[in-house]
């Protein structure tokens, strides 16, 4: 799993029946596609059913796993952000932070009549062959495939926006120095005002303001990012449970254990059990 992580893309295929799989890739996007069958992915904090067809769009940083139940086939397309972020105009770089935040909170899910499906059936479908084959240039070829399958979701993302969602975006991207900071400071204090300080705003305002551009409160947020930070240690570390309360950012373990318990309906022990099965 290490050495997958430092690779421009890794691409994993597995079928059976009643099969697990997931991963976490802390600088890497996933598209997974559910070949066959049905199931339950978990990303992060968030959960939706999966059946035969769809793809899913996973973002960076985040720990995803799928339960699939009866015979199921599953095909996940992994790829480094710097594979495509230092060929991304301005414009595209906003687009793509706006969709990881968006996405963070609701998981886009691509059906067969999304406008885009064709694309990215035949780009996932290329790039598999391509990667199970291992060809002369099979790597430029799978390459070609992700800057495809980025392409079209971006496309459409900026298509569909109306007025409403522009004026989020602006939000989005005003916010982005306090969502910034929320990530890379969630195991310390956080408080609101700090945050509001941080766009020149009142507290009162941030709190509206973030609550309806990013759909949820700051407060609870800073929650779904420290229940995120901890659904990593529990299923890459050893790392005990108490321990692992205070290094996601809960001072009190008994707070952790009930936050925890309402953002992912188990206790971290059980999760962890059924992350190891």
């Amino acid at each position: 799993m290490t050495d997958e992580k430092n690779q421009d893309f890794v691409i994993v295929v597995k079928d059976g029946y009643d099969i697990t799989v997931g991963g976490f890739y802390p600088d890497g996007v996933s598209i997974l596609e559910m070949n066959r069958g049905e199931g339950k992915l978990c990303i992060g904090t968030e959960a939706v059913s999966v059946t035969e067809g769809d793809f899913v769009y996973i973002p960076r940083s985040l720990v995803f796993r799928l339960e699939a139940a009866g015979q199921a086939s599953v095909r996940i397309v992994t790829f480094n952000l710097s594979l495509v972020e230092e060929y991304m105009q301005k414009l595209d770089s906003e687009l793509f932070y706006m969709f990881y935040v968006q996405s963070e909170t609701k998981i886009p899910v691509f059906k067969p009549d999304h406008p885009v499906y064709e694309q990215l059936a035949f780009a996932v479908s290329e790039a598999c062959d391509e990667y199970a084959a291992k060809d002369v240039c099979f790597s430029l070829t799978v390459r070609a495939n992700i800057f495809i399958l980025i392409s079209a979701i971006l496309r459409s993302y900026f298509a569909t926006r109306g007025e409403h969602e522009r004026q989020v975006y602006h939000n989005v991207m005003r916010l982005r120095p306090a969502l910034e900071y929320i990530r890379e400071h969630c195991t310390e204090k956080i408080y609101i005002d700090t945050l509001a300080d941080m766009v020149n705003v009142s507290a009162d305002y941030f709190t509206k303001v973030f609550k309806e551009s990013i759909g949820k409160t700051p407060v609870d947020y800073i929650n779904a990012v420290r229940v995120n930070k901890a659904l990593e240690l529990l299923s890459e570390t050893e790392t005990p449970i108490n321990e692992i309360a205070d290094k996601a950012g809960f001072s009190n373990p008994n707070y952790f254990h009930k936050i925890f318990k309402a953002y992912m309906d188990t206790s971290p022990l059980s999760y962890r059990k059924n992350c190891n099965r």
